[in-house]
């Protein structure tokens, strides 16, 4: 892919002053002083759109590396663990999705049918599929930011980058969303199909360098993503709308070429991609009894073999005898994910072998592939992704709504077999893309035998929690649609026989991992505090909402 040209909207901010009451951030920060560039195309601020969803470098350490990917035991801390990783343990997990990717995104989103309307306004009818696709990416953003975060404003919100004079947005709950974008996601589906005479998107669109069939695939894979948020809620709105995306096969995804993912070369990770995944996770028990148990060849792209060959473990061992490597230590080994206990496992010690200054590294437990997260990383070459939804994603969500009775062109079965195949050869291009350390690609005969092992083939007696467990697997990288798959099907569980979570425990008391962020009320003469105080009050309103301080109560959807 060419290199992007980025055009910026430069915005003056004064000093900003956080306290940690959820989304009480000032929106007339983000809406005022707009200076506008002039004499741009605007199709030049597609590219800020896409990359504002996952731009900050702390939203990757706080919500995803430490928080996310803990939760959902997709890796566990590196050294043992602490009886915070099952709490929002600190003030950032969750602001910086909302202040810098969510607000960030909508600003530029925004200002692009803005920017349209008031210096293109004779041939704005050319920048419809630009407009939309930009609304596409910010919808994304909103799934994302509204599972945490709960209300969001979105109507009213970035008014001053729509033309109107307005920092004081109501904010829209969470039924008005999920209205609100199925029906934007419909009507976008509809101008991609009929618009014409439309300006390229192609050099600035990282999804799909200006197809745009594909953005029509990209729309109606999120609305069926919407659906699935609505199964707790309204089984019969949620089934609904999976029948309508599914009736029509020439405009759904159809394979990896169609998956909704932002592609970029490495150089992104100079722009402030953050690597301390390497620092902060290491393999879990849960993922790699799995990956061990059926031999699923992803588990190489996943992690990086340790060094604990036969030879290293006899020679380091003959060096050091009190300080002797289990035989019995494998190539692939996974950490606790138990607080108590947690520190002690052997299988996180650090050892050395050193003759020679070679300073091979000895810890049992694998490290992650760390150029999935950054192409660049230990002088790498390759480039960045970030996974959307993916063809893979898209079967198994496809393949639960025919289990439920949504007629369509495919069997439950045929959905879900095509979603195992299409992981394993996305993960075996990715692996490539990213030059992930000692890439080995997936042989025909490799994912062949994979696919035809009990628990993997199709089973119809067990078809829901096969299709839960690849859902799993495959959002290694998105751990958010993890977390988002438990806590709407409570799967992985302790006691799946096919993906199993580890029971944690902190002072022997069980415990059970965040579901929403905290809030407080904010204080009065914050601006906006009249709509800030009653987006509180209407989701306190629900039963299952909880207390506001306690991250374990459930925004909307998440209904018990």
């Amino acid at each position: 892919m060419k290199t992007l040209k980025k055009i910026f909207i430069v915005l003056i901010f004064g000093t900003l002053s956080f306290t940690f009451n959820s989304c009480t951030k000032d929106f007339e920060e983000i809406n005022s002083n707009v200076r506008t560039v002039y004499n741009v195309e605007p199709v030049s601020l597609l590219y800020d759109v896409a990359m504002n969803t996952r731009s900050s470098s702390w939203e990757w350490y706080y919500d995803f590396y430490t928080a996310q990917m803990r939760w959902m035991q997709y890796g566990c801390r590196v050294i043992g663990n602490t009886p915070t990783v099952y709490t929002i343990w600190n003030p950032n997990i969750g602001e910086q999705r909302y202040r810098v990717c969510w607000l960030n995104t909508g600003k530029y989103a925004k200002h692009i049918e803005y920017y349209v309307e008031t210096n293109h306004a004779a041939e704005k009818e050319k920048y419809s599929n630009l407009i939309e696709a930009a609304r596409v990416i910010l919808i994304y953003q909103g799934i994302l930011t509204t599972d945490m975060h709960g209300s969001l404003a979105y109507k009213e919100g970035w008014s001053l980058r729509s033309g109107e004079a307005n920092t004081e947005p109501k904010f829209d709950t969470q039924p008005e969303l999920y209205d609100i974008w199925d029906a934007e996601l419909k009507e976008a589906v509809n101008k991609f199909k009929t618009n014409q005479n439309q300006i390229s998107l192609a050099g600035y669109d990282v999804a799909f360098n200006g197809d745009i069939t594909k953005w029509v695939k990209a729309a109606n894979a999120l609305r069926l993503r919407i659906a699935l948020r609505l199964l707790k809620r309204d089984q019969t709105k949620a089934i609904a709308i999976a029948a309508e995306v599914l009736a029509n096969p020439q405009d759904i995804q159809s394979s990896n070429d169609d998956s909704f993912i932002f592609w970029l070369d490495g150089k992104y990770s100079d722009n402030g991609d953050y690597s301390a995944v390497n620092d902060l996770i290491r393999a879990s028990r849960t993922m790699m009894n799995y990956l061990n148990k059926y031999n699923d060849p992803r588990r190489r792209m996943f992690y990086r073999i340790n060094n604990l060959s036969s030879a290293n473990v006899t020679e380091f061992n003959a060096a050091n005898p009190t300080n002797l490597i289990p035989v019995d230590y494998t190539r692939w080994e996974g950490g606790t994910a138990n607080t108590d206990g947690g520190g002690a496992d052997p299988k996180y010690v650090r050892r050395t072998l050193d003759p020679n200054n070679r300073a091979i590294d000895m810890q049992a437990v694998n490290k992650p592939q760390v150029r999935l997260f950054s192409g660049y990383y230990d002088s790498g070459s390759g480039g960045t992704w970030f996974p959307n939804v993916t063809y893979a994603d898209f079967c198994f969500m496809a393949a639960e709504f025919t289990l439920l009775g949504v007629t369509n062109s495919k069997t439950a079965e045929q959905w879900y077999t095509d979603g195992v195949s299409a992981s394993v050869d996305q993960w075996n291009y990715v692996g490539n893309y990213c030059k992930i350390h000692d890439y080995s690609p997936i042989t025909a005969d490799e994912k062949t035998a994979f696919m035809n092992q009990p628990d993997i083939k199709w089973d119809p007696a067990k078809g829901l929690e096969q299709i839960y467990a690849q859902t799993y697997i495959e959002h290694f990288k998105n751990s958010n649609e993890g977390w988002a798959l438990w806590k709407r099907t409570g799967f992985p569980t302790a006691t799946s026989q096919i993906v199993a979570l580890e029971n944690v425990f902190v002072g022997g008391v069980k415990q059970v991992m965040p579901r929403r962020l905290r809030f407080t009320y904010p204080l009065e003469g914050t601006p906006n505090y009249d709509n800030y105080k009653k987006r509180i009050d209407d989701m306190k309103a629900d039963p299952d909402f909880g207390e506001p301080t306690s991250e374990f109560g459930r925004v909307w959807w998440d209904k018990k």
